[in-house]
């Protein structure tokens, strides 16, 4: 523990062990740790606030996993993935999904290969969200009426007309 010269006490321990577990997800997911910000109580009802930012960019997805803390709180894990030309624009779009972890980061640590594990399932997961809606390829397919009915008649059982319920 330290003082900022204000009064206010800063956990040193708790700013190492949170920049530990940046970097070493960062080592296990194979890039470098992006920024690492934190910012100090400015009043007796503010929390020290630290973040730490790693960016997953590959195969047409840009992937950004944010760490949020503060003492008392859970550990925040913010995931957001966007792809395709979402992700050269500053409109917000993609898939974002926040988790909330109720251990500490020095609770954490000891873990963090398997959190990396867990970040790779998840953007996985994110991945193959965020490409719904882009199946681009069936709108160019001009398939002549004749080939769309000889087929229906050909799969004659497995095809069936919907009558909707008449409701009164």
């Amino acid at each position: 523990m330290t003082f900022d010269g204000t009064g206010k006490t800063i956990d040193l321990q708790g700013v190492a062990a949170f920049a530990s577990l940046v970097e070493l997800l960062a080592q296990e997911l194979g890039v470098a740790a992006g920024r690492m910000q934190g910012q100090l109580p400015n009043g007796p009802d503010s929390f020290n606030q630290l973040l730490g930012e790693i960016d997953l960019n590959s195969q047409g997805f840009s992937r950004k996993l944010s760490l949020m803390a503060k003492p008392g709180a859970p550990l925040t894990l913010r995931f957001a993935t966007k792809w395709g030309t979402e992700r050269n624009s500053n409109v917000a779009g993609g898939v974002t999904a926040d988790y909330f972890l109720s251990a500490t980061v020095e609770q954490i640590v000891p873990q963090g290969r398997a959190l990396a594990r867990y970040v790779e399932d998840i953007f996985a997961v994110q991945d193959r969200m965020v490409t719904l809606g882009y199946g681009n390829k069936l709108t160019g397919i001009n398939v002549p009426t004749s080939q769309l009915e000889a087929f229906e008649r050909s799969e004659e059982s497995m095809i069936s007309t919907h009558v909707p319920k008449n409701e009164n």
